[in-house]
This record gives C-alpha cells, sequence and structure tokens, in this order.
C-alpha cells in the first residue's frame, strides 16, 4: 500500500515523458510493478492478456506458478542493490504456450532517493530466437516475416478498437489529472451528450461525481488498490441528469518508466437495476406485511383484537402515520369508527370523524363507489372536512374500500403528516390489504353469527330435554299413582277402624297392642310414599347443566326405584351387573338419571307380556370409558329403522303413546357429555343399547393403578 502523496511524486516525475498513448500503441512488451512483498501493484494490459494475472496478485505464484519465490529473484536483488538486472528465462503464457522471455528489473524511486517498487519489463524473444535460426536458414524471406508480424498486430489493434466501440458499457480513458481522453460511443449515450467532442470538452471525470464524499472514497480506493470493481455512485449527465453508476476502473502505467499515464473506466448504468431492486424490496416489505395479516386473519376471531393487530404491523411497516378503520351498519347507511392509530384522542373525540353517513365527503364516497379515493394534498382537497384533518397536522390521505364478497363493508382511511404521492401499485396494495380486513370483519361476523345459532341450538336442546322430561313425568304419573295408592290404602283403613275404636272407648290392653301395631304400619307406609315424591321431585326439578363426579351405580340404583312399580306390574325381572367400586363419571347427575330413565322406560314398554331387563356398567381400562348396557328381551327393532331411531319426532310406538324426542334427547345428552352410543336389536329377541362416558382425568389414573 503506497500514500497518496507518494503516489503524487511518482506522477510529478513522469509528467515530463510522452504522451501515454503513443507509448502504449509502439510498446509490445509486457510490464508490471512489484513491491517488496512480492505483489504486483500495476500491470500494463499487454502483461494482463499475455498472463491473466491482475493487481494484488504475488509475483511468482500468478506469473510463473510458483509456491515460493525464484531462487534468483531479479526484484528482490533490485531492492537489495538498487540497481537494474536482467535475465532470460521460459516461462508459460496464459494460453499455455512456453515462451522464452528476457525479462529485466528496474527500481523506481521516490522523491526521497527510497526505492517505492521494481518495474520487471518481459520481452518475448521466442520470436527473436526462432527467427535467429531462420535466419541462418532463410535469410531471403526476412521481409515477409516482418511484413506478417506487422500485419497481425495490426489486426490486434482492429479487434480491441472494435471491442471498444461495440461495448455496451461506457468506457473512458483518462490522463492521470483526469480529462477524459477518449470515450466510447456508448459512453457518449449514457452520458446523453450528442458527440465526443462536446464530453471531452465540458467534463473531466472528477466531475462527473455528483457526490464529492463518493469521489473521495473511489479516488481513496483507487490510489490504495491500483483498481477498483463495480463501484457504485451518482453520476452526472448532459442537463445535470443524474444516474445510478457501477464503476470499474484500473490505473494506466506507462510500461518502461512504471509511470501513472492515466484511467480506464467502464461505466454502466444501474439506475433501471436500482429502480427494480427497490421495487422488489418494496414488493417483498408489502408481501411481509400481507402474510403477517393473513397470520393475523387466522389467529383470532374477536374482531377488535383482530383489528388492533393488523393496524399495529402497518404502521410498523407502512409509510404511513396513522389509520382509521370504518364498518358499514347498512340499516342505518352509517359509517362507524371501530378501531384507530396514530391520532389524537381531541380528533377522534369529534362527531363526524367518529360516524359518517355514506356519500359524506371523501370518506363516504369511498364506500358508496366502492372504489379508492386518494387525496396527495389534503391543503388542496374540496372535502368539507379537510379543516379537521389539516389541524391534525395530516398532509395526505387514501381512502381505501373494505370489501367482503365484492361487497363493501367499510372504509380504511390511511393518513400521513408528511407529503406523500400514492402511486397506483401503492394503492393497489392498500386495497389488498382493506380485502383482508374485509376477509377478518367477514369471519369474525360468521364467527358471531355461529355463535349464537349455537347458543339457539342449545337452548332448543335444553327446551327439547324439558320437553321430553315432562312426557316422562307424565308416564310415570299413572304408575306412581298405583303405587302411592295402596299405602294410603292402608293407612286410610287403619285411621278408620282407630276411629271405631275411639269412639267405642275399648282399650283394653289388647287393643293398645293393636293400636301400636296400627301406627306402626302406617308410619312405614307413609314413609315409602314420601320416598316415592321425594324420588319423583327430584328428578322433575328444573336445574342448569351441573358436572360434578358422580357414581353411576347410584344413578341406575335412583332411576330403577322409579319405575319399579311399573316392572312389578308388568312383571319384568331386573338384573343389575355393576362393577364392585365403579369409578365415578364428570356428568349431570339428573341429565344421565333422564337418560336412564328414557332407555328403561323403552325397554319396559318393549316386554309387554313380561321379560328381563338387564344393566350392566363396567370401567373399560383400555379405552378409558365407562360403559353402561341396557338390555331387554323385548319386541325388537327391525333392522331397516335402526339408522333413524335417534332422529327427532322418529317413533315406532302406537299414535298417542310418544312424539319421537326421547332417545333425540338421550342422543344429545350423551353427545354434550363427549360420548357415544350404539344399539343392537334383533326382532322378537330384544334390544342392547350401550352407552360409553368418558372419566375424567384424575380418575383415569386412579383407574389405571
Amino acid at each position: 500500500m503506497y500514500p497518496r502523496s507518494h503516489i503524487m511524486s511518482i506522477e510529478k516525475n513522469f509528467k515530463k515523458q510522452k504522451d501515454y498513448q503513443a507509448l502504449i500503441q509502439s510498446v509490445t512488451d509486457c510490464v508490471v510493478a512489484i513491491n517488496r512483498h512480492f505483489r504486483i501493484i500495476m500491470a500494463n494490459e499487454r502483461f494482463k492478456d499475455q498472463f491473466g494475472v491482475h493487481p494484488n496478485t504475488l509475483c511468482f505464484k500468478g506469473w510463473k506458478n510458483r509456491e515460493e519465490k525464484c531462487e534468483n529473484c531479479l526484484v528482490e536483488r533490485s531492492f537489495e542493490d538498487g540497481k537494474p538486472h536482467q535475465n532470460e528465462e521460459t516461462v508459460i503464457m496464459k494460453d499455455g504456450r512456453a515462451a522464452h522471455m528476457l525479462i529485466k528489473s528496474t527500481p523506481v524511486r521516490d522523491e526521497k532517493g527510497d526505492i517505492s517498487y521494481v518495474l520487471e519489463t518481459a520481452t518475448d524473444i521466442t520470436e527473436k530466437k526462432r527467427l535467429e535460426q531462420e535466419l541462418k536458414k532463410l535469410t531471403g524471406n526476412l521481409e515477409q516475416i516482418v511484413g506478417d508480424r506487422l500485419q497481425s498486430l495490426r489486426k490486434s489493434e482492429e479487434r480491441y478498437r472494435t471491442m471498444f466501440e461495440r461495448s455496451r458499457d461506457a468506457i473512458l480513458l483518462t490522463d492521470a489529472e483526469g480529462n477524459i481522453l477518449e470515450i466510447n460511443q456508448a459512453g457518449v449515450q449514457i452520458f446523453g451528450y450528442t458527440n465526443r467532442e462536446e464530453l471531452r470538452a465540458k467534463k473531466t471525470a472528477i466531475e462527473l461525481f455528483q457526490d464529492r464524499e463518493a469521489l473521495r472514497r473511489f479516488r481513496r480506493e483507487i490510489f490504495r488498490e491500483g483498481f477498483v470493481t463495480e463501484f457504485e455512485a451518482k453520476l452526472t449527465g448532459k442537463g445535470d441528469r443524474v444516474f445510478d453508476a457501477a464503476i470499474t476502473c484500473n490505473v494506466m502505467i506507462l510500461e518502461v518508466m512504471g509511470k501513472v499515464t492515466g484511467y480506464v473506466m467502464i461505466i454502466r448504468d444501474v439506475t433501471q437495476r436500482n429502480q427494480y431492486q427497490k421495487k422488489i424490496e418494496q414488493q417483498n416489505k408489502q408481501l411481509a406485511i400481507l402474510n403477517a395479516i393473513s397470520m393475523t386473519v387466522n389467529s383470532s376471531l374477536d374482531l377488535r383484537e383482530l383489528l388492533k393487530s393488523i393496524l399495529d404491523k402497518m404502521l410498523e411497516i407502512l409509510e404511513s402515520d396513522s389509520i382509521r378503520v370504518y364498518l358499514l351498519e347498512k340499516e342505518k347507511r352509517t359509517l362507524d369508527l371501530v378501531a384507530h392509530k396514530g391520532l389524537s384522542d381531541a380528533f377522534i373525540g369529534i362527531r363526524h370523524i367518529q360516524s359518517r353517513r355514506v356519500g359524506d365527503g371523501m370518506l363516504g364516497r369511498a364506500v358508496e363507489r366502492a372504489e379508492p379515493r386518494v387525496v396527495n394534498n389534503l391543503q388542496r382537497s374540496g372535502d368539507k372536512y379537510v379543516d379537521v384533518l389539516v389541524r391534525e397536522g395530516l398532509k395526505s390521505t387514501a381512502y381505501i374500500p373494505l370489501l367482503s364478497r365484492g361487497e363493501p363493508i367499510g372504509v380504511m382511511a390511511v393518513s400521513s403528516i408528511t407529503p406523500f404521492r400514492y402511486s397506483s401499485d401503492y394503492v393497489a396494495f392498500l386495497s389488498a390489504v382493506g380485502s383482508q380486513i374485509g376477509i377478518a370483519v367477514h369471519n369474525a361476523h360468521l364467527y358471531e353469527n355461529l355463535k349464537k345459532a349455537y347458543k339457539d341450538l342449545k337452548d332448543t336442546q335444553d327446551q327439547l330435554i324439558r320437553t321430553e322430561k315432562l312426557a316422562s313425568l307424565g308416564k310415570l304419573a299413572a304408575t306412581i299413582a298405583h303405587e302411592i295408592n295402596n299405602p294410603l290404602a292402608a293407612v286410610l283403613n287403619y285411621i278408620r277402624l282407630m276411629i271405631k275404636l275411639v269412639a267405642r272407648e275399648h282399650f283394653t290392653a289388647g287393643k293398645l297392642n293393636d293400636i301400636s301395631r296400627y301406627l306402626a304400619t302406617m308410619e312405614s307406609e307413609t314413609a315409602r310414599c314420601g320416598e316415592i315424591v321425594k324420588n319423583l321431585l327430584a328428578f322433575s326439578r328444573q336445574s342448569r347443566m351441573t358436572m360434578a363426579n358422580h357414581n353411576v351405580g347410584e344413578i341406575i340404583d335412583k332411576t330403577v326405584a322409579l319405575i319399579s312399580h311399573e316392572l312389578e306390574l308388568k312383571q319384568i325381572r331386573v338384573v343389575k351387573n355393576l362393577q364392585d367400586n365403579l369409578p365415578p363419571v364428570f356428568c349431570d347427575f339428573r341429565q344421565i338419571q333422564q337418560v336412564m330413565l328414557n332407555l328403561l322406560s323403552n325397554s319396559s314398554e318393549a316386554m309387554t307380556k313380561g321379560g328381563t331387563l338387564t344393566i350392566s356398567a363396567n370401567g373399560r381400562e383400555d379405552e378409558k370409558f365407562l360403559e353402561i348396557c341396557v338390555s331387554d328381551t323385548g319386541c325388537g327393532i327391525p333392522e331397516n329403522l335402526l339408522d333413524n331411531i335417534f332422529e327427532p319426532f322418529f317413533t315406532t310406538k302406537e299414535e298417542g303413546k310418544g312424539v319421537g324426542l326421547g332417545l333425540s334427547v338421550v342422543y344429545g345428552i350423551i353427545a354434550r357429555h363427549n360420548g357415544s352410543i350404539e344399539v343392537k336389536s334383533e326382532p322378537g329377541k330384544g334390544t342392547s343399547f350401550r352407552v360409553l362416558l368418558p372419566f375424567r382425568q384424575e380418575d383415569l389414573e386412579n383407574l389405571d393403578a
């Protein structure tokens, strides 16, 4: 690395030399400058073409394909004794050809007399050696050989000139001070000039830079390294037109003396490329917003939470300062503010900011016509509400309709406190955001409607359960009336008998014993009536669904007690197979009791001539469910009807004996308990219902233990 002052001193020493263009055309030797660290700091085009080596490469590695410096290194000797040296050796060219070279090393000193670098020239004497041999044999063909050589040189020059002119990039040749010496036609067009003379007369390469700081960085790098690659800066052309440029520059060196004679600059106009890159970055940013909004839309169905998250994401990335979101009240034809960010409380508190009629102002017209409305300068807007917006400090606003299935459902107002011009692409992007918000609003409304529908369905289901309970109570009334009638008749008879005894005043010791016996019988029969009524009241009591741990065996026992009299009258034998220590089930006691009552009543009605009713309950350890089975030996159900028995209002009973809600209610209750029910039946042999109810988690752990 060499300081700028050192390089300038070198340039000063070379100013008295002839113009570099004449030399560069006449010198056919390879010239390279090498520093003390054996690194190539400068090389002429001939050297680069022949060996393909560029600055900053180790000379012995890049040039002579060695891993270590040469044993008889001319550069090292010139640095040590300060004298020129030369040597002949064979080297391998870039194209693989072996060439015999005369290599000379010349130390170059600065103003203080110190050696700055060593200039090596390599003269290809292969041809000379060959000619010397041939001249001895073919002295008569010397003129032809020389002519061919000159012709070859002219063709080489023509090739380079063609490449120079046909390049699509600007190629500038300057002197050491930066004055433009030559420029190709592409350069004239890129800088916007008519001809080369016009550009050479008006501009130096230094004046092409718009930014002085970029120029300083460029010069610092070229002085330090001897070349720069793809250096980006803003350059000025004709009429002070500014464009983005990528610059590649190499130092040109006088081949013999090692003087910096100028620079070769290759300039490419990358304005369009940078614009495309900026547009891609903007699109990626917008896609990131849309993706974030899309994820937010799918993450929640709470409208206010959704809108808050969306506004936060937008202001985090967009070039806007505030956002308002209005939703359309179709019946009132008004737009109501539902979300906002980046605005003062005083502004939000204004009545026409809170609510606006459809068609009123820019905001109202955006939803009325379902088209975006853009105001790039609010102070020049004809909107009657512009004064309020200007006082808030807003400079521009875009009103974007929110659409759901093509229909407007609201408006989004995006504003900026700095002058901002909304391009068509930016408005299209905001419209895409508006569509996402429209989807969010639509989904939130669907969710609210679904919640309402679910509540209505649940209320209807509860009503069905209450209706079926009343129907069950009606069925129980006759049976219980018969069951209560017998003990009440016995109590009545004993009361009448005791009245007669009191009337006759026959209270012997034997009669007193009879009265005691009568009273004991009355007490037990009355208690039995009370228990029957108590069970009936407990079953009929209205209550909300209450989940708790309950013993299914107890539920079964209390349900059987309710219809035990009916079963006795029909001569139905009850068989209970309940597993010992049944684990509790997390359920609603009365609803499961209603399930059991409906199933037992159906079995009772199916066995008109008596039979066996079997009730079993077992804990299923493998499936972690409690299994309840209710089987009868009744008439059975035809196979073609089994798929319909759980449907509401489907019944196989005679008219007046049922409305077809019993099993539908049973199915609904079991489903609400996350359980399942299935049926198997064979006509003439009987029917079996199998109910599965899940255990609570802690009970499952106890069961597994």
